[in-house]
């Protein structure tokens, strides 16, 4: 458990159960109460956070809230207000995840899950914090669905916009605003000032933080704490619809279908067994079907995702009642979707029985794993076609994610129906030939970009293993990149599993926003002039948020090196050229931001992440070759 849970936790005046209703601005208290906020009673310091949990810079920032905890326990409280911004795709839904967590009285630890998992807020992940985090699923999952949660989080919004915190992350301390993610001693120099003016004041606790308030911020107050409802927002430009094919390869031969051989249409859905959002839609897939008789067909594609234990066994289970026709996966289908909670490997078979399937085939397919190619290969194309999650639907090759509205589906459809009426007239063809026509030159995601680079590797330049190794690693880095720090524990196994067969070459390419990277770099290098790059490495990846130059010397001393030659190539920055030449190269390879990876020359762009098996799915297929 984390400090700040800790120490905010030490007791939460939440709503719990009772969020009020999100669309009633009610008065004192219950408009300050509506917001969730943690049980400092004693406080004569509120700190209002306007946040988005896609946010890097709110993820950043959360390491002094919690340092501001520990030092100030019951004399500061946190009070959390949504603002998701429009660009950041997840946020929405992640702030409805955090109310729907409130109504449980667990918003604070959904809260500090989804700022420690910024990079994966699908809905799926959103369903496995709930699990982690000991909500009951299925009222968790209403919640998500419920329009007063959405309306809750609008109003939040409309109410940050309201005080001028369009940005996030922005703070009120007291009414006194602090825009962005401000370290420690800037916030500490406001506390300070508001406990002493309180002991000169002999004011305490609520009435305290209120009165200043009003007095720093009458805007704030009416909103926050008198419960007045802010100016509706402004009506938003609407986005542009996106029309970008992707190539999804369809086989009926191997590929499930539903619906006409000779549709104009093609649905193709990318599911598994045990994700809630992919049963909430499978209705809608049947209803769809009916709708557009003959001009719609739908292509089923496996995607069980790692954290769903029992989804690749019910796949395999669905892949081999296909094996004895179409019709009997889709009766195995609409049964695994109704049974989700049960699919155990005796669950598996009982349904493939309803389904009638003939149990000797379907027993010898499941055990002797046929199959598994088959649903890997669904896999590897949904990953490039970038649907990482699941539900992810592509009509006539256009992504739709989630388990959106039927009407969404209606639209698209309609839409790319009529396209595709005009291109038979002009092409006289229907059905697998239209698609592939339609698609043909559409988006695919490759993990290996064709251009080849090359990067200069000489004494200078940091590197585990041979020059000659067939598996060149290169990354541009920044030490105080958070990202990049997630790059350790998989380049070390990566060295494991390949061993002699691979090299990893470190660039640097401190980004200009990290005011302690280039110093960092430049300690880096200094620890290689005397062979100890790879200690020091480890060092400041371990103690990213202690990068100051007392710090990067301590680290120098524990790990051996000669202080004095270290010191004066630090101090006189003895390889900033190299620095600027590791940049430059990076810019020439297209480098933007860290961490960027390549390997023999080429950009590695992974859908999963940077793992182990994203790493060796790449290199052993267009490497190694195997």
């Amino acid at each position: 458990m984390t400090a700040r849970r800790v120490t905010w936790l030490a007791g939460m005046a939440l709503i719990g159960g009772m969020l009020l209703a999100p669309t009633a601005w009610a008065g004192t208290p219950q408009g300050h109460d509506r917001f969730p906020s943690t049980d400092a009673q004693q406080a004569v310091v509120e700190i209002i956070e306007v946040g988005d949990y896609q946010c890097p810079f709110c993820g950043r920032v959360q390491s002094t809230l919690e340092r501001i905890a520990q030092e100030y326990g019951g004399q500061v409280k946190l009070t959390f207000i949504h603002n998701p911004l429009s660009f950041h795709k997840q946020a929405k839904p992640a702030a409805i995840a955090a109310v729907a967590a409130q109504r449980q009285g667990r918003f604070w630890e959904m809260h500090d899950t989804l700022f420690d998992n910024q990079r994966k807020l699908d809905p799926a992940d959103l369903t496995r914090y709930a699990a982690e985090i000991g909500l009951d699923a299925r009222r968790f999952e209403a919640d998500l669905d419920d329009p007063q949660i959405a309306d809750f989080v609008d109003d939040n919004q409309r109410l940050a916009v309201a005080v001028s915190a369009i940005g996030t992350p922005s703070f009120f301390i007291n009414g006194k605003n602090l825009r962005g993610a401000q370290p420690f001693e800037r916030f500490k120099e406001i506390i300070d000032a508001e406990i002493e003016a309180s002991s000169n004041a002999r004011l305490s606790g609520a009435r305290w933080i209120e009165a200043r308030t009003k007095e720093n911020n009458a805007d704030l107050y009416a909103y926050v704490f008198e419960g007045q409802a802010p100016p509706k927002m402004p009506s938003r430009i609407t986005k542009p619809v996106d029309r970008t094919v992707y190539r999804v390869s369809v086989n009926p031969k191997v590929d499930p279908v539903l619906g006409s051989d000779q549709a104009l249409v093609t649905l193709v859905l990318f599911a598994e067994y045990q994700c809630p959002f992919c049963a909430k839609l499978w209705p809608s897939i049947s209803e769809l079907v009916k709708k557009y008789p003959g001009t719609l067909r739908v292509v089923f594609k496996h995607n069980p995702l790692s954290f769903h234990e029992r989804a690749e066994p019910a796949a395999v289970a669905a892949a081999c009642a296909f094996e004895q026709g179409n019709d009997a996966f889709w009766k195995l289908s609409d049964v695994l979707f109704r049974n989700q909670r049960n699919l155990e490997d005796a669950d598996l078979e009982r349904y493939a029985q309803e389904a009638g399937v003939v149990m000797r085939r379907w027993r010898a397919c499941v055990e002797g794993g046929q199959v598994a190619d088959k649903v890997a290969a669904d896999q590897e194309l949904a990953a490039k076609v970038t649907a990482r999650g699941t539900p992810n639907a592509f009509i006539n090759g256009r992504k739709l994610t989630g388990a959106k509205p039927i009407e969404e589906f209606e639209a698209l459809i309609d839409e790319e129906l009529k396209k595709a009426k005009a291109l038979k007239l002009a092409e006289r063809m229907t059905g697998q030939a239209l698609y592939e026509k339609i698609v043909e030159d559409g988006k695919v995601f490759e993990p290996l970009e064709e251009k080849v680079n090359t990067f200069k590797v000489d004494a200078t330049t940091p590197t585990l293993g041979s020059p000659a190794a067939r598996i060149q690693v290169t990354i541009f880095s920044d030490f105080q990149c958070p990202f990049s720090a997630r790059l350790v524990k998989p380049l070390a196994e990566l060295r494991q599993h390949y061993g002699e067969d691979i090299a990893i070459t470190y660039k640097y390419f401190p980004l200009s926003f990290h005011k302690r990277a280039r110093p960092a770099a430049l300690a880096a290098q200094c620890a290689h002039d005397q062979g100890k790059f790879w200690p020091m490495h480890d060092r400041l990846f371990d103690n990213q948020k202690a990068l100051e130059d007392e710090d990067l010397q301590r680290y120098a001393q524990e790990i051996g090196l000669e202080m004095v030659s270290f010191g004066v190539c630090l101090e006189g920055q003895k390889h900033d050229a190299l620095i600027e030449a590791h940049m430059a190269e990076g810019r020439d390879a297209n480098v933007r931001g860290t961490p960027t990876i390549y390997i023999n020359g080429r950009k590695f762009n992974s859908p999963s992440g940077y793992n182990l098996a994203a790493f060796t799915a790449v290199i052993d297929k267009y490497i190694l070759k195997k």
